[in-house]
């Protein structure tokens, strides 16, 4: 019996401490301090970067463009952390992988959640956009023009990849507004580094970078169409 209750003496101050070192955690978090510059290098376009670069902006960051082209890519490429960019230059060192250098940004600047599962909901848009660029990449790389119209024709299809992309993010965003009672962003009634992340693919759609995909699409989701003219209106475009 005594022994029993040592185990759960044990349990109990582990999960004290545990919530101990979690409150203790967040505190820290509100006090880390935004970086007094950023360098963002990337090619001349949204693409991987946007989300970063719209992020800095909301959240007064200053930050510098190094624009490269494919031939400067070439021979910075061996230097680069995962030789591949954006890469961003923050005190002093030069860091890889967009969505953690979003979050960074996110968890100074309030847009990103301290709550774990609203962090968890955020995360999942932001990974989602992740996969739509994945299945945009094969247009992306495909050097025939009829080619690529075909393929781009076929995302956007009624049963189009792409299309149903939309539609789930489409209910994902309207169950989460239904859930907070109130809200424009997507995950309710806050604005996140989900709707930046969002923006940019629906700007990219809109303004027309991908040939062969109606600009018009973004009228078949209202929801999407929303956040994308929220941030349009409030200049956060980094190029």
């Amino acid at each position: 019996m005594e022994g029993w209750r040592k185990e759960v003496g044990l349990v109990a101050g582990g999960v004290a401490l545990g919530v101990t070192l979690c409150l203790a955690a967040k505190g820290v978090a509100r006090l880390v301090k935004k970086p007094a510059k950023v360098k963002v290098t990337y090619f001349k376009m949204a693409g991987r970067a946007g989300p970063a670069r719209a992020a800095l902006k909301i959240a007064n960051v200053d930050y510098e463009n190094e624009f490269i082209d494919r031939e400067s890519m070439q021979k910075i490429k061996p230097k680069l952390p995962f030789g591949q960019v954006p890469v961003f230059e923050v005190k002093g060192e030069v860091v890889s992988q967009s969505n953690a250098f979003l979050r960074y940004i996110g968890k100074f600047s309030g847009l990103y959640p301290d709550d774990p599962f609203l962090a968890l909901k955020v995360d999942e848009l932001v990974d989602g956009v992740g996969d739509a660029m994945l299945l945009l990449k094969p247009s992306l790389l495909e050097k025939n023009h009829d080619k690529k119209m075909r393929m781009r024709k076929e995302l956007v299809a009624k049963d189009g990849s792409l299309r149903r992309f939309l539609e789930n993010v489409e209910k994902i965003v309207a169950a989460n507004q239904v859930k907070t009672n109130q809200g424009k962003f997507a995950t309710g009634s806050r604005l996140s580094i989900a709707d930046i992340t969002l923006f940019t693919l629906m700007k990219m759609i809109h303004d027309g970078f991908f040939d062969g995909i109606p600009t018009s699409l973004l009228d078949d989701f209202p929801l999407l169409k929303g956040i994308h003219d929220v941030l349009s209106d409030m200049d956060v475009w980094g190029l």
